[in-house]
């Protein structure tokens, strides 16, 4: 018997939550914005695997940069 492995394939997508939205201060989080665009994203079938805190986007606003992922597979 012959066992087949198959391994998930994965899509990935960004958010990007500007200072200008998080509060007063560049350190402040907003957690109404955080929590919608969340919300958004799992609506959507994406889950969150990583957030980059301040981070200096190329031509962008700078701001935290959340990664989602979800399985391409099903």
């Amino acid at each position: 018997m012959t066992r087949v492995c198959v391994v998930p394939t994965w899509e990935y997508a960004t958010a990007v939550i500007t200072h200008g939205l998080m509060g007063r201060q560049e350190d402040e989080l907003n957690r109404s914005k955080l929590d919608e665009v969340l919300a958004e994203y799992g609506a959507q079938g994406w889950e969150l695997v990583k957030v980059l805190l301040q981070q200096n986007l190329h031509r962008e606003k700078d701001g935290h940069v959340l990664i989602f992922k979800r399985r391409s597979d099903t």
